[in-house]
Formats: structure tokens, C-alpha cells, sequence
């Protein structure tokens, strides 16, 4: 379904008149529109509706500023080797898999001296958590900034606030992020991947009004679209119909040109389901409910994939979970999703889990957790930090060569397995943002002089595309091959050629 990376243009957002007066009463909110036969119209700006145990927004009004500081305790640690009484086992084995699979491979990537690695599941550490609601955390791809929402100001609604990573890797105070936020709700903020574009939901003035069965005008939440410009961000802008409706559009999740989103009835959030749409011929295809078994008779909301587009993620309430509701991943396979299952626990509890994503260069998942049965705070769960041996090769020697980045026989496309060294470049690099690198090509001696000369530049620029595809600035890097001129052994047997073939990344000067 997820294609590769492409960026979104101004042409596929709708342009919406917005109201000439508006004026605040606490929830509600009286707008007088000038329409072209001079009627005027009264809109109510509605409070979120609870379902069950569970609501996707903050019902509670904020008057004063009030926030706690998460403890940095570990909340539930596990073993590999106790994951196998577990009854979720084999997903718990799965998610700390995922996390060591981008920490561990050879000796060049990585070695931790502890005998057991551990998924070690926590609040967030800083003032982020409160007693208010934070939700629908999203990362920029260096990590170095934390972007989620919620109601905690002074003001009536739901916005969204950002925190800078400090140096001991706690999280510093949030703020409001003004050019994002409007005197309305504006929630589920998405960075892409590239850290160009952060997609939002809101209910500001512009959003599709609803008409509801009372005759009133309520107004719906729709997904806004705001792009990096270096600097800053620009004022969101509506996404078009057919992805915004009268019913309400939240938690958006862009991979390549599949956007994925949750959906309901305006007030009927009992009966959310997961929708995708895709960016072709540049625009919007009709979104589509995802197939079953990710959409079933119960809420599902909050879909979202992994790097590769081969693992989605979700929340429901479907029957057998922990709690209310449950994380849940499934494998993809063309069109269709298989293996369904209950993430377990420690990432599930007898609360309720929601919305969960996962970043690369921390190697941690964030997701949200209600806690003690009132408001969602977020949790991460991570293995703890392994001695990464590329990146301190590259401080040392200011290069590096690899060996493990694999190849189609005579061909520049790369095998599957390369993607676990190439990300530990891609890691070095979004911790360095300001350092630019060479990756040079190298064959053996086999083939012809010429052949491998542009096979070697070939390959050089695939390992680029890919270090691109997971958000790296293309003017940071350069490429060159240098063919069979190099060799670091003479001789063409196997043992000989597999040295020969490898890949070297080189630091530039910022």
C-alpha cells in the first residue's frame, strides 16, 4: 500500500471562507458568516463525547497552568528469557525483536555486556505527563523534539505543545505552538519522515460545518496539512474533500502517498474506523475503510505503520483485550493484513493503550496509557541504549567501511537485510544534523574495468536513496564509485571479492 516518500503539494488543500466575527462562550462559540444571500448562521463548537471508559479527547477544562512531573522510574521491566510465560509472548518477543533488530547485528553495529536485554516501559521523562490530557505524540526524525496535545492551558481547548529533548535525554517544559494552534481545538499532530510536513486535526474556523438533529450547526474536525520551512511552520491548511467530511478526521499517519486517518459520525466515536487514501495524479483518492481484520464491529482508531510499510499498528476495543481499549498490530502482505494479534504485555494493561509509533532513531516506542482511569499520558517502551560501534567509529576515524550492505548479484538494488546497517548510518546522522558525508562504491575485481565503475556509482546512489527515504536532507551527502580500484585484498575467489564489495562512508567537513 505505502509507496515511497513523495512530497505533498499546494494543490491538493482546500481553500475555506472563515468567518468574519467570531466570538468565545466558554465551549461554544457564536460565528456570524456573511454567505452570498446575507443569512447569518450560528455554529457550536460541541465538547467530545464520552463512549464507554474511553474518550479521544481531554474532557477536562484547564483555568490554570498545572503540571506534574512523570517519574523516571521503570514502570514494568521485562526479560527475554521471562517473555515465554507470558500469554502475548510471541509479540512481546516481537516488539523487543523490532528494537534489537535496529540495535544488534555484527559486531560493527552494536554489543551490550548485560547477558539479558530488557523492555523497559515508563512514563516519559520530564514535566511532559500532567494531570490534564497529553495525547498522540509524534517525534522530528533527530528526535530532538517531541510534538503531542493537550488541554492544559489556560484556554478551553485542546492544543498542541512541543518539548525540546535535553541533554540527559529528559524532556524540557512544553510549549504552545502558536502557528499551529487556533482558538479551537487542534489535536493529533503527525511529523513525516522526513520532517517537512506535520498533518493535525482541528476544528477551527474554516472546518466543515455539520448540521446535527437539534437544527444546530456544529462543526467538524478535519485534517490540516502544515509545511517546515527551514524555520518555521506554516499556517495549517485543510486537506480537500474527499478526505474531509462532516464526520470527524483525526490521528493522521503519512507514509509515502498513503495517508491513513480515523473517522466517525460527528459525537459518535463508538463507531470510529480506520480510513486510507492515496496521493495520486496529484490528488486524493476516495478514502476507503481499512479491510477486516483491522475494521471490525467495535472502535478502531489510531492506525499507524512501521518504517517499511510491512507492520500496521492500531488501537481497539475489541473482545479479549487487556483493558478497554488495546494496542494491536498485523502483518501486510500485498492488500490484505495477517496475523492480528494483542501486543500483551508490558505495553498493554488493564487500563486503556492508544496510538502508538515508533521512532527510529531512539529506537523507543511512544504510546498513550490512561492512567488510573482518567487522562492519557504517554509512556515509552524501549531496550536500553546498546554501545553502537558504527557511530563510534565515525567519531574516531571519521569514516567507516561495511561490508554487510548487500546487493542483487551485478545489480544496484539493495537486499532487504542492508536495511539494519544502513540505519545505523541513518541514526548517526539525524543525531548529527549538521554532518554532511561521501558514501563511495566498491567492487571486487570480477567483471569488466567499465562495467564496475558504474555498477560501484550505482550502488552509491541506491544506499543514498535509502538514507533519504528515512528523512535525511540529500544535500548532506554525496556519492562516487570507485569500482575495482581500490580493492582491499587481491584476488577475485569469494572470500576475497565478498571484502572487496563493500560500502564506505566518509565525514565531510559542515
Amino acid at each position: 500500500m505505502p509507496n515511497s516518500l513523495c512530497p505533498l503539494n499546494p494543490n491538493f488543500v482546500a481553500k475555506k471562507s472563515i468567518a468574519n466575527i467570531t466570538l468565545e462562550f466558554g465551549f461554544k462559540r457564536c460565528a456570524i458568516i456573511n454567505s452570498g444571500w446575507g443569512n447569518k448562521r450560528n455554529r457550536f463548537n460541541l465538547p467530545a463525547k464520552k463512549f464507554k471508559q474511553t474518550t479521544f479527547n481531554s474532557l477536562t477544562i484547564a483555568f490554570k497552568r498545572a503540571t506534574i512531573s512523570a517519574p523516571s522510574t521503570i514502570y514494568k521491566r521485562i526479560t527475554i528469557k521471562s517473555l515465554q510465560f507470558l500469554n502475548h509472548s510471541k509479540l512481546s518477543q516481537w516488539i523487543v525483536g523490532l528494537l534489537l533488530t535496529s540495535l544488534l547485528t555484527s559486531s560493527v553495529l552494536g554489543q551490550t555486556s548485560e547477558g539479558e536485554n530488557t523492555l523497559v516501559v515508563s512514563p516519559i521523562r520530564g514535566p511532559i505527563n500532567s494531570e490534564f490530557q497529553e495525547f498522540g505524540p509524534t517525534m522530528t526524525p533527530d528526535a530532538k523534539t517531541l510534538y503531542f496535545y493537550s488541554k492544559r492551558s489556560e484556554r478551553s481547548y485542546t492544543e498542541i505543545f512541543k518539548s525540546e529533548r535535553k541533554k540527559d535525554g529528559t524532556w524540557d517544559f512544553p510549549e504552545e505552538v502558536s502557528i499551529l494552534n487556533s482558538p479551537f481545538d487542534d489535536q493529533s499532530p503527525f511529523i513525516t519522515r522526513d520532517g517537512k510536513m506535520i498533518l493535525l486535526s482541528s476544528n477551527r474556523d474554516g472546518s466543515i460545518e455539520v448540521i446535527l438533529a437539534d437544527g444546530k450547526i456544529g462543526i467538524s474536525r478535519d485534517l490540516y496539512v502544515s509545511n517546515w520551512n527551514g524555520k518555521t511552520w506554516s499556517v495549517p491548511t485543510p486537506l480537500p474533500s474527499p478526505i474531509n467530511t462532516e464526520e470527524i478526521e483525526e490521528n493522521p499517519h503519512l507514509l509515502g502517498d498513503t495517508l491513513l486517518f480515523t473517522r466517525y459520525p460527528f459525537g459518535k466515536p463508538n463507531l470510529a474506523k480506520i480510513y486510507y487514501s492515496q496521493f495520486q495524479n496529484n490528488q486524493w483518492t476516495k478514502p476507503k475503510l481499512l479491510p477486516s481484520p483491522i475494521n471490525d464491529q467495535h472502535a478502531t482508531i489510531a492506525a499507524a505503520f512501521n518504517d517499511d510499510g510491512k507492520i500496521l499498528f492500531f488501537s481497539s476495543n475489541r473482545p479479549g483485550g487487556f483493558g478497554g481499549f488495546d494496542l494491536y498490530m498485523a502483518k501486510m502482505e500485498g492488500e490484505t493484513f495477517t496475523d492480528v494479534e494483542n501486543l500483551g504485555s508490558p505495553i498493554n494493561s488493564f487500563e486503556d493503550e492508544a496510538y502508538i509509533v515508533f521512532q527510529q532513531v531512539k529506537k523507543t516506542f511512544l504510546f498513550c496509557r490512561r492512567v488510573e482511569g482518567k487522562s492519557f499520558d504517554i509512556f515509552t517502551a524501549s531496550v536500553p541504549k546498546q554501545e553502537n560501534l558504527v557511530q563510534k567509529k565515525l567519531e574516531e576515524t571519521k569514516k567507516i567501511s561495511l561490508d554487510s550492505v548487500y546487493f542483487e548479484r551485478a545489480s544496484s538494488v539493495l537486499k532487504s537485510e542492508s536495511s539494519v546497517p544502513l540505519d545505523s548510518i541513518v541514526d548517526y546522522l539525524h543525531e548529527n544534523s549538521e554532518q554532511k558525508m561521501k558514501i563511495i562504491g566498491h567492487t571486487d575485481l570480477t567483471g569488466t574495468f567499465e562495467d564496475n565503475m558504474i555498477l560501484s556509482k550505482e550502488r552509491a546512489e541506491s544506499v543514498k536513496q535509502y538514507l533519504v527515504s528515512k528523512g535525511v536532507d540529500p544535500n548532506r551527502l554525496v556519492t562516487e564509485g570507485k569500482g575495482p580500484t581500490q580493492p582491499v585484498v587481491q584476488g577475485t575467489d569469494e572470500v576475497s571479492s565478498k571484502k572487496n564489495r563493500r560500502t564506505e562512508f566518509v565525514l565531510l567537513n559542515p
